[in-house]
C-alpha cells in the first residue's frame, strides 16, 4: 500500500539509481542523489519542528527545489514553494497565513531574509543537505503518516488581493501520477521540459512523473522562455519528447516565429492546463509537429493539476473551442446550476468537481473553504464534498464545453455576455497575438486589450462578421506587449484597474 510519494521516490530510485531525474543547467540530480538529499534534509528538519508543518522553501528556482519539498515530507510536514523573484509584499501575506517555523533560503535569497518577520527558524540548503541521516527518526515519522497528510500548499490569487493556501494531500497527488502515466504511456524513456514555475500547480507534474516512472525532467532558465528560440534549441539540445505547458508559454512561440529557426520533432506528447488555449496557436503548433498528440486538460489547483481532459484527435477551425472533454479516472465533474439543479444537455452549469484529486480546503481559511468546498446538492443521502470552480461548461455529446467564469459574464443592452466569447472571436484574427477584454460597470464599455501587428480599426472591422452587435467592443487598446501575472497567465486584474478605474 502507497500512503506517500516517498515510497514511489524509494522504489525509483531502486530501479534507476544512477538515472537523471532532475536537471539544470548548472546541476544534476540523479534519483539516487536526490534520495540522499531529500533524507538529510528531512532529518534537518525535524530536529526544529514537528509533524504536520509547514516547510518554506524560499531560493531561485533550480533543480535541488526538488530535494527540499521532498525532505519536507519525509519530516513528515508539508512544502510551500516561494520564488526568489516574489515581491515581499506578496511573501509576507503568505508568511502571515502560513506562520511556519522554518524556512529554507540559498544564497540567492538569503540578502531578502532581513525583510521577512522575526522569529522564524532560517536554514541554509546546504547546511539542511550536508547533515546526517537520521533513519530512527526517520522511519518514525513514516509510521505516522498516511495518505490524507498534507503534501503542499500552493498560492492562488484570491479576489480580495490575500492569496489563498491550496492544500493538497499525497493520495491526491498519487491518484493523478497514476493516471496520467499509464493514460500516456509515460515512462523511464520520458523527457519533460520544465516551464511553470514550482510555486503553481503546472509544475506538479514536472515533479511527480519521474517517481512514477524514472522519467528525467530538465529545468531551462526562466529567461529561456523570454526568447522563444532559446526554448526550442534547448529541447533539442536535451531530446525532450514531452511538454507540460500553459497556453501561454505554447502561444509566445508561436507569437515570436520560434518554429523558423528551430522545430523540436522529437516531442511526442503536449499537454496544456490553466487557461483558454486558441485553436489559431495549436494549429500552428500541430503544422510544425504534427506527429505529437495534444492534450488540452482542464483543473484548478484545488483539483491538483487536471480533472478533465480532452485528446484532440481532429482539426480544428482557428475560431473554434476546444472542448474540455470527460473526467479524469477518479473524478467525477457535475454542471449546476443556480438552483442546485444538474444541468441538462446544452444547458450551462458551474463546473463542480468531485473526487480524489479534490484539495484539502484552504489553508488557515475555513470561511473561504465553506464557501467553495461544498455538500453536492445532488447526493443528500451521505456527505460528499464537491469544490465549486466559478467556471461555466454545458454538455454536447458526451464533451464538456467551457462557457467562461462567472465573473467574466457581463450584463449589458439587455443581454448575458460572455466576455471569453469575444476574446475568442478576437483571437481568431490573423496577427492578433494576445487579447483581453474588461467590462466597465459604470457605462456598459467592453475594452478589448489585445497585441499583434493588426490595427485596432482592422480588427472592430472583422468583429462585425464575428459577433452580436451587443457584443462589439467599445474599443480597442493596442499594446507592445501583454501584462502577464505570476503565473504566467494575463494580469486580467491590472488591466481592469487601468482601463476601467478612474
Amino acid at each position: 500500500m502507497r500512503t506517500t510519494i516517498l515510497q514511489d521516490l524509494e522504489n525509483i530510485t531502486s530501479k534507476y539509481p544512477d538515472k537523471i531525474a532532475f536537471s539544470d543547467i548548472k546541476e544534476e540530480f540523479s534519483f539516487c542523489r536526490l534520495l540522499d538529499c531529500a533524507k538529510r534534509i528531512g532529518s534537518c528538519i525535524s530536529e526544529s519542528i514537528g509533524l504536520h508543518e509547514p516547510v518554506v522553501v524560499y531560493m531561485e528556482k533550480r533543480a535541488y527545489n526538488v530535494a527540499a519539498f521532498f525532505g519536507a515530507a519525509y519530516a513528515g510536514c508539508f512544502y510551500v514553494p516561494i520564488d526568489s523573484q516574489m515581491p515581499s509584499e506578496r511573501i509576507n501575506l503568505i508568511l502571515d497565513t502560513l506562520h511556519p517555523s522554518i524556512i529554507i533560503y540559498d544564497d540567492v535569497t538569503e540578502k531578502n531574509l532581513a525583510e521577512l518577520p522575526a522569529g522564524i527558524t532560517t536554514v541554509h540548503y546546504k547546511d539542511a543537505v550536508t547533515g546526517g541521516i537520521n533513519q530512527k527518526a526517520l522511519d518514525y515519522i513514516r509510521s505516522y503518516s498516511k495518505s490524507t497528510d498534507l503534501l503542499y500548499v500552493l498560492f492562488t490569487s484570491g479576489s480580495t488581493g490575500v492569496p489563498k493556501g491550496v492544500t493538497l494531500s499525497h493520495a491526491a497527488v498519487i491518484d493523478f501520477m497514476d493516471w496520467v502515466c499509464e493514460k500516456y504511456n509515460l515512462d523511464e524513456t520520458t523527457t519533460l521540459c520544465n516551464q511553470a514555475p514550482f510555486y503553481f500547480d503546472a509544475s506538479v507534474p514536472d515533479l511527480y512523473i519521474p517517481l512514477k516512472t524514472g522519467a528525467a525532467v530538465y529545468i531551462p532558465p526562466k529567461s529561456y522562455y523570454t526568447f522563444p528560440k532559446k526554448i526550442l534549441q534547448f529541447i533539442i539540445e536535451k531530446n525532450i519528447n514531452t511538454l507540460v505547458w500553459v497556453p501561454s508559454a505554447l502561444c509566445n512561440v508561436v507569437n515570436c516565429k520560434a518554429f523558423h529557426i528551430a522545430v523540436p520533432t522529437t516531442i511526442r506528447l503536449v499537454i496544456f492546463c490553466g487557461e483558454v488555449m486558441p485553436c489559431k496557436h495549436l494549429n500552428v503548433w500541430k503544422k510544425y509537429i504534427p506527429e505529437a498528440l495534444y492534450v488540452n486538460m482542464y483543473g484548478p489547483t484545488e483539483a491538483t493539476y487536471a480533472c478533465m481532459y480532452y485528446d484532440i484527435d481532429r482539426d480544428f477551425q482557428d475560431d473554434e473551442k476546444l472542448p474540455l472533454g470527460r473526467a479524469c479516472e477518479n473524478s467525477e465533474i457535475l454542471l449546476i446550476t443556480d438552483d442546485n439543479k444538474e444541468a441538462a444537455e446544452g444547458e450551462i452549469g458551474e463546473i463542480c468537481i468531485l473526487g480524489q484529486c479534490l484539495s484539502n480546503g484552504y489553508y488557515n481559511n475555513p470561511e473561504k473553504t465553506a464557501d467553495v468546498f461544498v455538500q453536492n446538492p445532488i447526493n443528500q443521502s451521505w456527505i460528499e464534498l464537491m469544490y465549486k470552480t466559478g467556471d461555466l461548461a454545458y454538455k454536447k455529446a458526451g464533451d464538456i464545453i467551457f462557457a467562461g467564469r462567472k465573473d467574466f459574464q457581463v450584463k449589458r443592452l439587455g443581454h448575458r455576455i460572455e466576455l471569453g466569447e469575444i476574446e475568442n472571436a478576437i483571437m481568431s484574427v490573423n496577427e492578433v497575438e494576445s487579447v483581453c477584454c474588461v467590462f466597465n460597470p459604470e457605462n456598459s464599455d467592453i475594452i478589448a486589450i489585445y497585441t499583434g501587428k493588426v490595427k485596432s480599426d482592422e480588427v472592430s472591422e472583422m468583429m462585425e462578421d464575428k459577433i452580436p452587435h451587443y457584443m462589439l467592443p467599445n474599443r480597442y487598446e493596442h499594446l507592445k506587449t501583454m501584462p502577464m501575472n505570476l503565473n504566467g497567465k494575463i494580469d486580467r486584474v491590472k488591466l481592469k484597474k487601468e482601463y476601467t478605474e478612474v
